[in-house]
């Protein structure tokens, strides 16, 4: 059963992990800039935690200066931070035993980060690459595994969210939409549809606005 995840520990490695975001940043500003956003529009409030276990953090990088007009080419995109993230994490990995190229994993919409201690998972996070268009649609980067190349996919329910998320703060209706993304997402978990974060912050919002 999901619940809030505690609030102190999601506040360090928020902090942990956006530290981590800005070095990869700073290494690859010759190619790109974007932006950071947990999950939820930042919403640290949003984290759960899946009984006593262990919670990770989602985290959309939204491309805002394509420097070598390279969107044409998501693989080489998705490279590039995948060789990022390994240079950038080596300086990270005090307080942990085990970190190698293996830790960071080209997943299938997102990087996925974990990180571990006596051979056991105790950490990870996920980053996706998007970019918004002019349509109002964000686009994630992701492989297809039915073509087998990468490509730009739009997120469906995704036209204006951020804007449309900030209204509903703006409204006094957080508390209500808080409640119902915990629903959301216990209805997913008892479904063992591995439905992600981002998505069931989606389905959320399309039921508010």
């Amino acid at each position: 059963m999901y619940k809030q995840a505690n609030s102190k520990l999601v506040s360090e490695l928020n902090k942990w992990c956006t530290d981590v975001l800005h070095d990869v940043q700073r290494d690859i500003k010759s190619y790109f800039t974007f932006d950071i956003r947990l999950i939820g529009s930042g919403e640290k409030r949003l984290v759960l935690q899946n009984g006593n276990g262990t919670f990770d953090l989602d985290y959309n990088l939204i491309i805002k200066k394509d420097k070598q007009d390279m969107i044409n080419n998501p693989e080489r995109i998705k490279n590039i931070f995948i060789d990022s993230f390994n240079n950038v994490l080596q300086e990270y990995i005090n307080n942990f035993q085990k970190f190698d190229k293996r830790s960071v994993k080209n997943s299938t919409s997102v990087i996925t980060v974990n990180l571990e201690n006596n051979n056991k998972v105790v950490f990870s996070f996920d980053v996706a690459i998007l970019v918004e268009c002019d349509n109002g649609f964000t686009y994630r980067l992701i492989y297809d595994k039915k073509s087998h190349r990468y490509i730009w996919n739009v997120i469906r329910g995704s036209k204006d969210y951020y804007q449309r998320f900030a209204q509903i703060k703006n409204d006094g209706q957080f508390a209500q939409f808080k409640s119902r993304y915990i629903d959301l997402k216990n209805m997913h978990l008892q479904r063992n549809d591995d439905r992600k974060s981002f998505s069931v912050f989606l389905e959320t919002l399309n039921e508010f606005r």
